[in-house]
């Protein structure tokens, strides 16, 4: 389940100023849905809260440390094309729920202003309690959206490449995994869900996932 609302869009290669800066680029990348889970809203609710129970195994393939009982530090895979690649980390806060609210923001650590990238991240969960007959299993909805700004100082080989050439390849690369691990996090949280609470075989429901521009 990967901050609900929308993102801005990227801007279109056809309008870059012949001026801008080659050693930089920006892209954005947006995902955002809902999923259905046969519970509760107050069991999903204290499951997740229970973040630090759950965050290494669902997070997977990414390494994580935690750092303090509510910040953690998200270590990627290998990523790039054009033979450049990058192994980026970052840090992450989870912050208290308001509401059944739950919000998960990008924080900086120490050492990360000498990083050749930056990393901005927004995701946002919202679980709503959907109205059934009473013969019927409580269920509840997650909305779900995920925000990512990356800023990449390219190295001068990169540079002299036509710039639309770097976005293309660059943004292609962001949205692939952007899209791979927020599919593969919601499948992993729902399905560590329903193990803590004895019930492994029941399934989940996607209802709709969409990508912004």
């Amino acid at each position: 389940m990967s901050p609900e609302g929308g993102a801005p869009a990227d801007p279109s290669p056809s309008s870059w100023d012949p001026s801008l800066d080659k050693a930089h680029l920006d892209l954005r990348a947006a995902r955002c849905g809902q999923v259905d889970l046969e519970t509760d809203r107050e069991t999903l609710a204290r499951y997740l809260r229970g973040h630090a129970q759950w965050i290494q195994r669902c997070f997977r393939p990414l390494q994580v440390e935690a750092l303090s009982a509510e910040t953690y530090r998200l270590q990627f895979f290998r990523m790039g094309g054009l033979g450049f690649e990058l192994e980026p980390s970052f840090g992450v806060k989870i912050w208290p729920d308001e509401d059944y609210r739950f919000r998960l923001t990008s924080i900086e650590l120490p050492g990360d202003e000498g990083m050749p990238y930056r990393v901005s991240c927004q995701a946002d969960f919202r679980l709503e309690e959907l109205q059934g007959s009473l013969k019927d299993l409580p269920t509840t909805r997650v909305h779900w959206a995920l925000h990512l700004e990356i800023g990449l100082a390219l190295p001068r080989f990169l540079q002299v490449l036509p710039r639309k050439l770097v976005y293309r390849v660059a943004r292609q690369v962001v949205q692939q995994v952007t899209r791979g691990l927020s599919d593969r996090f919601t499948d992993n949280v729902c399905r560590d869900f329903y193990r803590s609470i004895g019930r492994p075989d029941c399934p989940y429901r996607l209802v709709v996932v969409e990508e912004k521009a």
